[in-house]
This record gives structure tokens, C-alpha cells and sequence, in this order.
């Protein structure tokens, strides 16, 4: 098939959870033979001007700032895909449901994401399939090493992903050890490196995150608005990271509370049961 992505951002614009699970279909999708194009921000749009057999809508925020007609061109497209990441708030009401109800499919990530849309927007969404974002079991498994007791955090620090409820549990708790491996305001960098209870490693190596995983025993997470799945804690906890912080609003805890036995496999064949879905389209 001849496929394109439209998306803000590719994996050598940003490094987040979003770019690295659309680089993994788009990857699965080369593999399995299909010519894929993609749009992003700063791509010519003469490769808009082609004819697609799929056209697939993702992240779409700057995009529909800097070219709303984007959003027409994929709403209007005949084999319209929608891979949906956040909780697409940067949208009018009007514009999100003629986007969604223009879909062939709509892939969401987790049974929960679908069901914060519908409780936010309304019951209109068509042709719905649940995959996560993909993980490979081989890179991000449990190898049963020693575990510290030190309480891991990783990831971009900001007031959205809860940087200023971990910050209130280090203070709360100073007989416990934390490891920090993250970035972000230099506020947030200069309290973890001054806490005498915090080793802050800063922004580590992606290829290193599994060994970090795989030597802590629990990992400190708790955002303040809804993560559709949550790539650093869906790899946590196939490392066998136990979460902590007392959230409901990750959507990989909900799925593994829903089915534990089958977690790790749903997440390594995510890009597989992406484009087996999209080949019967």
C-alpha cells in the first residue's frame, strides 16, 4: 500500500513516547512492504499532492496552527486513519468530531483512553481499535537482577506530568532514596541535584533505560491530567517495575489491571496488529 503519515513531529525532530511508537509502525510498516511517506511541520507539501491508499493522522497540534488545512485534507481523505496519541484538547469541538467521524478506523491505546474521549466528547467515534504503543519484550523485560531500594523517576519534568507531586513526595518522605534520570526546567534540575537524598542522572541514553528499570524496585509517577498509555511506565513494568504514587489516570496500569497475562505481548505485537488491521481496511 501507499501509505502517509501526517504527523507535527518525526523521531529526528523530538524523542518522545509519541515519535518513538510512530517510528516503530512506520518501521513495521516498511518491513511488510508498503511505500510510506510522511508530513510533518516542515516537510514540502508537494507530498501532499500524491495519491494515497491510507492517509494516517496522529499528533496533529502544530500542524493545525501552522496548516489548518491539514485537517481538512485528511478528514476529506477517501482511507482516513486516525492514530491517536493525547487527548487532541488543542482542537475546536467542532473540528475533533469532523475529524473523527471522517475515519476508516480510530486506533486509541488503551480501553481507557476511548473512554475519557467519549466522557469528554461525546459518543461519536467509528470503527474503533485498541492497540498500545509498541514495546519489544526482547529490549524491555525483567532479568532478574538486585533491585535497590532507591525510588526511580524518569522522564521530561513538568507541572503536567507531575514533576510538582513527586517534588511533594521527596520532601514528605527524606528517609527515603530516589534515583531521578529526567530533564526540564532548570528549577526542577536544580532541586533534584541539591537534595541529598536524590541522585539525579539527568537525561540518560535511551538504549540505558532497561538496565535502569531492571536494577530499581519501584518507579514514582503520578501525572495531573490522564496519560492515554504512558510509554516509560508500560516499560517499567515490563521490566517488573512495581508503580507507585497512587494514580488512576495512566492508561497502561488500567490495561494491565485488565488483562496481566497478556500485557507484554499486546505491547511487543502493537505495530504487527497495527498494520494487520490497516491491510483489511
Amino acid at each position: 500500500m501507499k501509505v502517509l503519515l501526517v504527523s507535527d513531529f518525526g523521531i529526528h525532530h523530538s524523542l518522545g513516547g509519541a515519535q518513538r511508537s510512530n517510528q516503530l509502525i512506520l518501521d513495521e510498516g516498511i518491513q511488510r512492504g508498503h511505500d510510506i511517506s510522511v508530513y510533518h511541520y516542515d516537510t514540502d507539501q508537494s507530498v501532499l499532492w500524491d495519491t494515497y491508499d491510507i492517509v494516517i493522522s496522529s499528533n496533529l497540534e502544530v500542524l493545525s496552527r501552522t496548516n489548518p488545512m491539514i485537517l481538512q485534507y485528511c478528514a476529506t481523505s477517501d482511507n482516513h486513519v486516525r492514530l491517536e496519541h493525547d487527548f487532541c484538547r488543542y482542537l475546536d469541538n467542532n473540528i475533533r468530531r469532523y475529524l473523527y467521524t471522517s475515519c476508516k478506523k480510530t486506533f486509541f491505546l488503551t480501553n481507557y483512553h476511548y473512554r475519557k474521549f467519549v466522557e469528554y466528547y461525546g459518543n461519536y467515534f467509528v470503527n474503533v481499535e485498541i492497540v498500545p504503543d509498541p514495546i519489544n519484550m526482547h529490549r524491555f523485560y525483567n532479568m532478574e537482577l538486585e533491585r535497590k531500594d532507591d525510588i526511580l523517576y524518569v522522564g521530561f519534568m513538568h507541572p503536567l506530568k507531575g514533576t510538582d507531586n513527586f517534588i511533594s513526595y521527596v520532601n514528605n518522605n527524606p528517609g527515603n532514596s530516589f534515583t531521578v534520570a529526567g530533564w526540564g526546567d532548570n528549577r526542577y534540575e536544580d532541586f533534584m541535584r541539591h537534595r541529598s537524598n536524590v541522585n539525579f542522572l539527568g537525561k540518560i541514553d535511551y538504549a540505558d533505560m532497561m538496565q535502569l528499570y531492571n536494577t530499581h524496585k519501584q518507579m514514582y509517577y503520578k501525572p495531573e491530567f490522564d496519560e492515554p498509555f504512558c510509554r516509560a511506565v508500560g516499560e517499567a513494568l515490563m521490566c517488573g517495575v512495581s508503580i507507585i504514587g497512587d494514580s488512576d489516570k495512566i492508561g497502561s496500569l488500567h490495561m494491565l489491571k485488565e488483562d496481566p497475562v497478556n500485557f507484554a505481548d499486546k505491547c511487543n505485537r502493537a505495530s504487527e496488529t497495527f498494520w494487520e488491521i490497516l491491510e483489511n481496511v
